[in-house]
Parts: structure tokens; C-alpha cells; sequence
């Protein structure tokens, strides 16, 4: 494994600075660059999400191509959120970046570098998992629609805004026959794009929920293997006995701080886009599971709509997942205290660990606009609200 100086270079990130350095919003990425991939980004997104807006101005009479428009528009939507999101935060996300470098720096004993190691191995697996899941199913829309075309060159679409072979419907007011390879090229690295926004930002977020985690069970080990910290720690090993446990806890109570304000800034980092993120959430899945129920089902359009709904559900999910690991990992701190050996402490070293008692009361969490907080049975309440937002939609058809 590379030193921890070098640990954004190191296998355990790796993935995740490429994928934002794809987008131009790695923090540690030359202003130059950075700029030049932005804007190469960025026009080739924003245009094909335009051309999506005039196709839905087009189509506004048909009822069945609306509904086609509306769920890949709403991608787009909250594609542009989250980048707008990574520029707005720039500065608090070099902050946890950096946060990430000073604690793979400063780890005191080797049970510490084994906990650091352990969430930052879980992390990169989410990302691997979690990559390999959304290009798979956010392929399928694209894939699908290109195949037709690839078996029956003869084969027409029921729409000029959609030939055969386009995933989405556009609109670029030009020839579309005379042009449509060069549109084909166009709408297809968009969807690459699309993908690559959505894969980068969420695993990027799994990272630093994986980190955080990892500093709460560090403050955790050390309050329920007193004796082991200390023997594996030098400088507490010197001291007097009940100055060693007295410092090991002042040392807890520091981490656990930097834990706390850790979390803080990655909840307001990311508090407001995962508001809008799940309202699009949910109107992107009724909408598609609308349009499912509507079209004549073949098994074409249950792969295309079924990999796009399933697409939804992971991105969801891994949010709901990540909040609750939070949830979990900082109100354990709480039991962790009862599990040590605190009682073999003096009264001044005990009452150390009434700050932490306290605070630990109160769970960390990560919330959707300060409304609800991002939980498993959060996840579920999601689903059945687009369920019946689905049922409303059906029943006003």
C-alpha cells in the first residue's frame, strides 16, 4: 500500500479522484484543467438537456411522448444539481479532503491505521459495486434503443423527435436524417456524462460517510480496549497510571470532536441537493412506472424501463444506507463508553466522559433539506410515497 502522505494516490481512492477528475472538480486538480474539462462537460450536457426541453415543447399534445420526456429530463435536472452542488462546495469539500490526509497522517497506534483501513477498504468497494451497478442498469435505457437499429437498418420510429436508435427524445430543429450520426454521438457521450456525474458524486459522498464512520469506531476502540490503546500507544505507556487513562480519554474526546465536525460539514454540504435529488427521485420513478403501464409491454420496454427504475432504487438506497451508517456508528459511542473499563478510572479522568455521554445522546445524521433524515426506514417511506404517487397518476390517466 502507498504511504499515508500519499493515500489520495493509493488504491483505496483512486477510483473516486479519477472519477472527479473526469468532471474537473477534484480539488487538487490545476485551476487550468479543471476549467477546460468543466466547460467541455458542460456544453456537451446542458445542450442535449435543452434539446430535451424543446422535444417536450414539441411533443406537449401527446400524452405517451411526454411521459418519455419527463424522466431522463428529470436525470438531467438533478445531473446539473449535483455538479452545481460540487461547485458551490468546492472549498468544504477540499476541507474533508484534506481532514482525510491529516488522519491517515496522524494515527497513533496500529489499531487506529487498521479501523482507517478497514472503512476506506468498505468505501472503495461501494464505489466499485456502486459504478458497476449504475452503468450497468443506466446503460440499459441507451443500449436497448440502439439494438433495433443495429438488427433492422430499415426499421422506423413512430417519432421524428426519437429515431431509431436515439435513447431520449430531441429536438435540434435540423435534418435529423442528414445529421443523425453525428446527434447519435452527441446524445450518447451526454448519457455517458449523465452516468459519470451520478457515479462520481454519490461515491464520493460513500467515502466520506465510510471516513466519518471510521473516526467514531477509532474513539470507540479506544473507550472499549482502555489498556490495549494505552500498551500499543508510546507516549501514554510513559506516564503515570492514571495519567495514562486520563489522556487516553482527553484523546477520545478530541477525535470524537473532529468526528462530530466532520460529519456537521459533510451534512451541510450535502443537505440541500439531497432534497431535491429525492423529490426527482420520486417523480422519476412514478413517471416511469406510468409509462411502463401505459406503452404495450414488450419485453424491449420492460428491460429499458425496469433497468431505469432499478437504476433509481440503488441511487436511493445507497443514500438511505450511508445515512444510517451514520446514524449507527456515532450513537454507539454512547454503549461504548459503558462497555470499558471506566470504573478503574479516578473520578477526574470519569468525568471526562460525561461530555462525551452527552453529546453522544444525539446521533449524527444526514437529512433531505432538513426534513426528513436519510435512513433505512426513510428508504421505504420513499418507495411507497412514488408508489402512490404512481397510483394518483393512474387514476387521473
Amino acid at each position: 500500500m502507498d504511504s499515508p502522505s500519499d493515500i489520495f494516490q493509493s488504491r483505496l481512492y483512486r477510483l473516486n479522484r479519477v472519477l472527479l477528475s473526469l468532471l474537473g472538480q477534484w480539488p487538487f486538480q490545476q485551476d487550468r484543467h479543471r476549467r477546460v474539462i468543466f466547460v467541455t462537460i458542460s456544453v456537451l450536457g446542458i445542450t442535449q438537456a435543452i434539446t430535451q426541453v424543446f422535444a417536450l415543447v414539441t411533443l406537449r399534445h401527446d400524452l405517451i411522448a411526454t411521459l418519455e420526456c419527463i424522466p431522463p429530463l428529470m436525470v438531467d435536472i438533478a445531473c446539473i444539481v449535483k455538479m452545481i452542488n460540487l461547485i458551490c462546495n468546492i472549498r468544504k469539500i477540499k476541507i474533508l479532503l484534506i481532514s482525510i490526509q491529516r488522519d491517515w497522517q496522524s494515527w497513533t497506534i496500529q489499531s487506529e491505521f487498521e479501523i482507517l483501513y478497514k472503512f476506506a477498504e468498505t468505501g472503495r468497494s461501494i464505489t466499485i459495486g456502486y459504478a458497476s451497478g449504475m452503468y450497468a442498469f443506466g446503460s440499459l435505457f441507451p443500449l436497448m434503443a440502439i439494438i433495433p437499429k443495429i438488427i433492422d437498418k430499415n426499421v422506423v420510429s413512430n417519432y421524428s423527435t426519437r429515431p431509431v436508435g436515439f435513447p431520449y427524445h430531441v429536438e435540434y430543429f435540423v435534418n435529423l436524417d442528414k445529421y443523425y450520426y453525428p446527434v447519435l454521438i452527441h446524445n450518447y457521450l451526454a448519457t455517458a456524462i449523465r452516468l459519470t456525474i451520478i457515479v462520481a458524486s454519490d461515491s464520493y459522498v460513500a467515502i466520506l460517510v465510510q471516513h466519518c464512520c471510521a473516526l467514531f469506531s477509532i474513539v470507540r476502540y479506544r473507550l472499549e480496549h482502555i489498556r490495549e490503546s494505552i500498551e500499543q500507544d508510546k507516549e501514554l505507556a510513559m506516564l503515570e497510571e492514571d495519567d495514562k487513562i486520563y489522556n487516553n480519554f482527553a484523546y477520545c474526546i478530541r477525535k470524537h470532536e473532529n468526528a462530530l465536525q466532520f460529519a456537521n460539514l459533510l451534512e451541510t454540504a450535502y443537505s440541500k441537493v439531497f432534497f431535491i435529488e429525492v423529490g426527482l427521485i420520486i417523480g422519476a420513478m412514478s413517471l416511469s412506472a406510468l409509462q411502463a403501464t401505459i406503452d404495450s409491454f414488450t419485453p424491449e420496454l420492460a428491460l429499458r424501463h425496469g433497468g431505469y427504475i432499478t437504476a433509481q432504487l440503488l441511487h436511493l438506497y445507497i443514500a438511505c444506507w450511508l445515512g444510517q451508517q451514520v446514524i449507527d456508528h456515532s450513537s454507539r459511542v454512547y454503549t461504548s463508553i459503558y462497555r470499558g473499563e471506566w470504573y478503574e478510572s479516578s473520578p477526574k479522568s470519569r468525568k471526562l466522559l460525561n461530555v462525551m455521554m452527552l453529546r453522544s445522546t444525539l446521533p449524527c445524521t444526514l437529512t433531505v433539506g432538513k426534513i426528513m433524515v436519510l435512513s433505512l426506514p426513510s428508504f421505504s417511506a420513499i418507495v411507497r410515497a412514488s408508489a402512490s404517487y404512481f397510483t394518483v397518476f393512474r387514476s387521473v390517466q
